[in-house]
């Protein structure tokens, strides 16, 4: 049973961080108490699970446990859209590597000086440089399949697998960015391109979400590295209530509840934080720890997706069938003008299904059969992912007037939009409209500006910075004021870029782990 002896080191959160630091503390010998608030998922059970929610519930819900979790996950928000955070991030033994579709980017060398460079956010407490061999290694833990461009970030190593090649669909794009002058490229993924680490090559399963063959990288390989080493106690459906903070700014314990309703202690030397960046700032919110600056919970950010899509009239694509959609472009990553926008990715897709829209077009029948035949598989679109600066207004707090199973605050979520933000969707808008424009589309449609498509990637909350009056961690994502608290995953990142988090998370993890490896010692 859990929490009846002493740990060297205790982790919140079993996602990727937390599955990875698990797994490198017990490569050196130390014991390790990994608790987690939602349940463990047999990976043999995922073929059942596709069945049941591909027809019944949707790809991103397979993870819920009715019942349990709808009391765990309460939230509330502030921001007037419904932020759904249950599907938007995964509680469970995987966290949300367990959704995830694994496409998968280093930051730019940029975005660590944001400030310096672009003249917006702040400037990372480490440069690039200082992260890059930590990026390599965890191209190698997480098995990144990837072919080097030009127009990537410089490395050190070459990815473990070959990337996934342009698909027949993509090929449209490639005479056209020649034509303007953009950098198109396949972007890497987290998914096996040939067998890897004991697990399949990808098999095209059409399911991404929730991978069957395991190709696809999840959290829950580390944790099984870190359980068979006999040195990891892992404790699924356990939520961890209040950290025992000392005078001294030593944690003394960790007090948490399983949702049977068990009372559990877990004391250890070190303590890290891994609940994702809303939950990690609850935790420290609920027991009043490292926010003498009034930081916890502050810069919370998001990507925001801008959608823009037509009809090609002179071909026709064969979504999913022909392989991944994988290009991608950074030609209009920042902008010429210091302090104007944020950073600008595009994605390029052909996944558009004509039957989506007979409600607004109101056809039934045989126009509706028409309409299908027309229109199947010439939908040609293109994607921004766009980058949100900090924010002292857009917050996690808790919301004292709704409780969860054991009488807490729930989390209330409040995204706050500066004028460089709108700025970049607005040029987001206008620069996938033209490109749309450029290949001959016709019927071009954009979701409006005030409709806001998430990235599900959440970042800040326990930003690290050089001065404690700035941030919630420092360099080595200590909490400041603390000599044995830290905090592991995206909610430490003082700015988002315009790419997805996951592989700096388990960067910044690996670092840290070697860190911990020095004080455990």
């Amino acid at each position: 049973m859990i929490g009846g002896r002493a740990y060297d080191l205790c982790i919140i959160g079993a996602g990727l961080a937390g599955g990875l630091l698990a797994a490198q503390a017990t490569r050196k010998g130390h014991s390790v108490a990994l608790l987690e608030a939602g349940s463990r998922f047999r990976f043999g059970e995922r073929s059942t699970q596709l069945l049941h929610h591909q027809t019944l519930a949707g790809p991103r819900w397979p993870w819920l446990n009715e019942g349990r979790d709808h009391y765990v996950d309460s939230s509330t928000d502030s921001i007037g859209v419904g932020y759904a955070l249950n599907s938007n991030r995964v509680k469970g033994v995987g966290g949300s590597t367990l959704h995830w579709d694994g496409r998968i980017n280093r930051l730019m060398p940029v975005d660590f000086s944001a400030a310096t460079g672009n003249g917006l956010g702040m400037d990372w407490p480490i440069t690039y440089e200082e992260l890059e061999p930590w990026y390599s290694q965890a191209d190698w833990e997480l098995g990144v399949s990837g072919t080097w461009h030009p127009a990537m970030p410089p490395r050190s190593r070459a990815f473990p697998m070959q990337g996934f090649p342009i698909s027949v669909d993509d090929a449209v794009w490639v005479p056209i960015a020649d034509r303007l002058g953009i950098e198109v490229f396949p972007t890497p993924w987290a998914i096996n391109s040939r067998p890897f680490a004991g697990y399949s090559q990808c098999v095209a399963f059409a399911a991404c979400q929730i991978c069957p063959s395991g190709a696809r990288y999840s959290a829950q390989r580390h944790i099984a590295i870190a359980e068979s080493s006999g040195l990891c106690e892992l404790s699924p459906e356990t939520v961890a209530r209040r950290i025992d903070l000392g005078p001294s700014g030593e944690v003394k314990a960790i007090h948490a509840r399983r949702l049977d309703g068990q009372e559990v202690e877990v004391r250890a030397r070190v303590y890290v934080i891994a609940a994702h960046a809303v939950e990690s700032a609850r935790l420290l919110l609920l027991s009043k720890v490292g926010n003498h600056a009034d930081q916890v919970g502050r810069n919370l950010m998001e990507h925001v997706y801008v959608d823009t899509g037509g009809y090609l009239s002179d071909r026709r694509f064969y979504p999913g069938r022909v392989g991944y959609e994988v290009l991608e472009s950074l030609s209009y990553y920042r902008s010429r003008e210091r302090g104007q926008r944020g950073g600008i990715k595009l994605e390029f897709t052909f996944d558009q299904d004509p039957l989506r829209d007979l409600d607004s077009r109101g056809l039934w029948g045989s126009r509706l059969a028409q309409h299908d035949r027309d229109r199947f598989g010439r939908w040609i679109g293109v994607e921004a992912e766009t980058e949100m600066q900090p924010n002292p207004d857009s917050r996690v707090t808790l919301d004292a007037g709704q409780t969860d199973l054991f009488g807490d605050p729930v989390p209330n979520i409040r995204f706050a939009f500066s004028a460089p933000d709108h700025r970049t969707r607005q040029q987001a808008g206008e620069i996938l409209a033209n490109l749309l424009h450029e290949v001959g589309a016709s019927e071009v449609s954009q979701d409006p500006l005030g409709a806001t498509s998430w990235g599900a990637h959440h970042m800040g909350t326990c930003r690290m910075s050089r001065d404690p009056d700035q941030g919630v961690v420092d360099s080595d994502c200590r909490v400041h004021g603390t000599s044995n608290l830290y905090v592991a995953g995206s909610s430490v990142f003082p700015t988002s870029g315009a790419l997805q988090p996951s592989l700096t998370i388990a960067a910044l993890t690996l670092r840290l782990a070697e860190h911990l490896q020095q004080v455990l010692s």
